[in-house]
C-alpha cells in the first residue's frame, strides 16, 4: 500500500502544476453517500499482555462537498471535503479487571471522525463512464472512558480511494453522477498516556484498521 501511495502523490502532484493551464471547465458540486463502515482492532493490556479483539460496523449517509478542474481529454483533478464529525462506533460492555480480585469495570470504547479531505484524478470517458483513485486525509478523535484508566491522544490518519461511476452533463452544465467508492484507510495504532503503575512504564495499546464502501449521489454544475 506505501508503494501505491507514492504513486498516488506523484501523478497528484503532477496534475496540480499540470492540469490548472490546460483545464476546460471548472466544476463544483455536493454529493451523499450511503457509507458502510468496518472497523477491527485489539488491545494489548497492560496488566497482562493478553490482546483483546473487537469488531464493529455501521451505517451512515456522509455529505460532502466537491471542486474539479477538467481537461479536454477527460482527465480531471479534484477535491472533496466532509465537513463536521460523524461517530465511528460507540459500546459500552463490563468486565472482571486482572488485579486477581475479580473486580468489574465498565469499559465505553467510542471514536469520532472529525473532518475529511480527499484530493484525487479522475478519467471520465465519452461514454459518462469514469474512475477516480487519490488521497485521503482525516482526524480520528479518541472518546474512550476505560474502567483500567487508559486515555489515549487523538490521530491523524492517511487512506486510498478507488471509485467508479457514471455521469450524465447537460448542455447547460449541470451534472448528476452515480458512483461506488471504496476507502482503506492505514491502520492506527496507539499507546495509553498512562502506565500500569507507578513503577512501571509498561502501558497500553491498541491497533485498529478502518475500511469504507460507500454508494454515492452527486449533483453540481460546470463552469
Amino acid at each position: 500500500m506505501n508503494r501505491l501511495k507514492i504513486v498516488f502523490i506523484t501523478l497528484i502532484a503532477s496534475a496540480i502544476m499540470v492540469l490548472p493551464s490546460t483545464a476546460k471547465e471548472v466544476r463544483v458540486g455536493i454529493a451523499a453517500g450511503m457509507t458502510a463502515i468496518q472497523a477491527e482492532g485489539s488491545e494489548t493490556l497492560k496488566s497482562s499482555g493478553r490482546v483483546q479483539k473487537s469488531e464493529a460496523a455501521a451505517m451512515a449517509v456522509i455529505p460532502s462537498a466537491f471542486v474539479e478542474l477538467a481537461a479536454d481529454n477527460g482527465f480531471g483533478l479534484g477535491v472533496e471535503h466532509v465537513p463536521g464529525s460523524a461517530d465511528i462506533n460507540s459500546a459500552t460492555r463490563s468486565r472482571v479487571l486482572d488485579n486477581g480480585n475479580g473486580d468489574t469495570g465498565t469499559n465505553k470504547a467510542s471514536a469520532e471522525i472529525d473532518g475529511l479531505t480527499s484530493v484525487y484524478l479522475m478519467k471520465t470517458f465519452e461514454s459518462g463512464f469514469f474512475v477516480k483513485a487519490g488521497m485521503t486525509s482525516t482526524t480520528v478523535n479518541t472518546k474512550e472512558v476505560l474502567a483500567t484508566g487508559s486515555k489515549y491522544n487523538n490521530a491523524d490518519i492517511d487512506g486510498t480511494v478507488l471509485g467508479l461511476g457514471f455521469t450524465n452533463q447537460s448542455d447547460n452544465g449541470m451534472f448528476f453522477r452515480v458512483s461506488g467508492e471504496y476507502t482503506d484507510y492505514d491502520s492506527i495504532s496507539l499507546t495509553s498516556t498512562t502506565a500500569a503503575d507507578a513503577t512501571t512504564t509498561t502501558k497500553n495499546k491498541i491497533k485498529a484498521d478502518v475500511d469504507t464502501l460507500a454508494m454515492k449521489i452527486s449533483i453540481g454544475k460546470a463552469f
